[in-house]
C-alpha cells in the first residue's frame, strides 16, 4: 500500500509541474515597444532571436526603426519601453538631455569599417593609401583617375549616413576629427558627399546592390558584412570575390547600448546579456559581444574578419562631438 501511496505522490508531483509549465507556456508575453537602430533589423527578424526572448525571458519585441542620434534627440519616445541606438554617442546625449531612464547598458558591439570593391582595394594597397592617406586625398580633393582608377567618375569620396541622424555617421565624423584634428576638414568631407541616408542599414544595401560605380566606398560596420552573409546567402556568394572590408587604422567601436525607459524595458538588458542571445547575435548577425564571450571569426563563417581589432581609438567625448555636431549642423 506504501508503496502505491509514494506512487500516487510521484504522479501529483508530476502532475502539478506539468500544470505549472503548461500555465507558464500559456502566460501572456510582455510586449517591449522601443525604437533601434536599421542595422539590428535582421537580428530583431530572426525567429531563433525572438523565440529565445519570448521563451526565456516572456518578451516580445515591437519596434520602430529609427537613426540613433535621431531617436534620442528628436523622437517623440512616449510609450517606448526602450531605445537601442548604435553608439555610446547617443546615450551620452540622452543623459546630459536630462531625459527618464531607468537604466542602461552595452550589450552589443560592432568595429567601424569601409566597404569597397577588389578594383578599389587592389589600387590603394598598390599605391599604399593608408586611412589617413585616404582621408587626406579626400580631403585635397583628389580624382579617382589620380588614385589609379581612372573609370570611376569624379573625386575620391568615402560615404556616410548622415551624422546628425545615424550613429555610423556620427562616428565616423568623430573619427575624422582624431586623425585631421581640423573641424573645417571634416565639415568639407562630410558635405562633398551630397545627400546623405539617415540608416547605416540603407547605405549598405544600396553598396550590395548598386556596384562599384555608384558609391565606390562607404563607411559602415563590420556586422553589416556578416549579416549579409546569413542572411542572404545566395547573394553574397555570388558576390563575394569581389565584396571587401577595410579595417581603418585608427578605428573606433559602435557600442550598441539599451536604454531602458521602464521598468520593464531593463528586462531587455537581462535577456540580451543570455550567452546564447550573444552567440547568436554574433554567429549570425555579426555582432561582437559586450558581455565578455569570446568572438571565434570561423563560427561566423565570412573570410578575411579579424579575432580581435587592434589600433582603436575612443569616441571624442560629449562635449567634443557636441561643438562638431553644431559646426556640422
Amino acid at each position: 500500500m506504501k508503496k502505491f501511496i509514494g506512487l500516487i505522490l510521484l504522479l501529483a508531483v508530476m502532475g502539478a509541474a506539468a500544470l505549472l509549465t503548461a500555465q507558464k507556456s500559456h502566460t501572456a508575453p510582455t510586449i517591449l515597444r522601443g525604437f533601434v537602430g536599421g542595422e539590428k533589423s535582421a537580428l530583431l527578424a530572426d525567429p531563433e532571436f525572438g523565440k529565445l526572448l519570448r521563451e526565456r525571458y516572456g518578451l516580445v519585441l515591437e519596434t520602430d526603426k529609427c537613426g540613433s542620434l535621431e531617436m534620442v534627440t528628436e523622437s517623440d519616445t512616449t510609450g517606448k519601453d526602450f531605445l537601442w541606438p548604435s553608439s555610446s554617442v547617443a546615450l551620452a546625449l540622452y543623459k546630459d538631455a536630462g531625459k527618464p531612464l531607468v537604466a542602461s547598458e552595452s550589450v552589443l558591439n560592432s568595429p567601424l569599417v569601409l566597404y569597397t570593391w577588389a578594383k578599389v582595394a587592389d589600387a590603394l594597397d598598390k599605391q599604399r593609401l593608408d586611412f589617413p592617406k585616404l582621408v587626406n586625398a579626400a580631403a585635397t580633393g583628389k580624382t579617382w583617375k589620380e588614385r589609379g582608377l581612372p573609370e570611376l567618375y569624379g573625386k575620391v569620396v568615402l560615404y556616410t549616413t548622415d551624422p546628425l541622424k545615424s550613429s555610423s555617421g556620427n562616428l565616423y565624423a568623430g573619427l575624422l576629427q582624431t586623425v585631421l584634428g581640423d573641424t573645417g576638414k571634416v565639415k568639407g568631407l562630410i558635405s562633398a558627399q551630397g545627400f546623405q541616408e539617415s540608416s547605416s542599414d540603407t547605405l549598405f544595401t544600396q553598396y550590395v546592390s548598386r556596384g562599384i560605380g555608384d558609391k565606390p566606398i562607404i563607411v559602415g560596420y563590420e556586422a553589416q558584412l556578416i549579416d549579409f552573409a546569413r542572411v542572404s546567402p545566395d547573394k553574397y556568394r555570388a558576390q563575394k570575390d569581389q565584396l571587401r572590408v577595410l579595417y581603418p587604422k585608427p578605428t573606433v567601436w559602435s557600442s550598441h547600448p539599451i536604454l531602458a525607459l521602464t521598468p520593464n524595458g531593463k528586462k531587455l538588458i537581462t535577456a540580451l546579456q543570455d550567452p546564447d542571445v550573444q552567440k547568436l547575435a554574433w554567429k549570425r548577425h555579426g555582432f561582437r559581444s559586450a558581455t565578455g564571450a569570446t568572438n571565434d571569426p570561423k563560427a561566423c563563417g565570412v573570410e578575411g574578419i579579424p579575432a580581435t581589432i587592434e589600433s582603436v581609438v575612443p569616441v571624442p567625448d560629449t562635449k567634443a562631438m557636441q561643438a562638431l555636431l553644431t559646426a556640422l549642423r
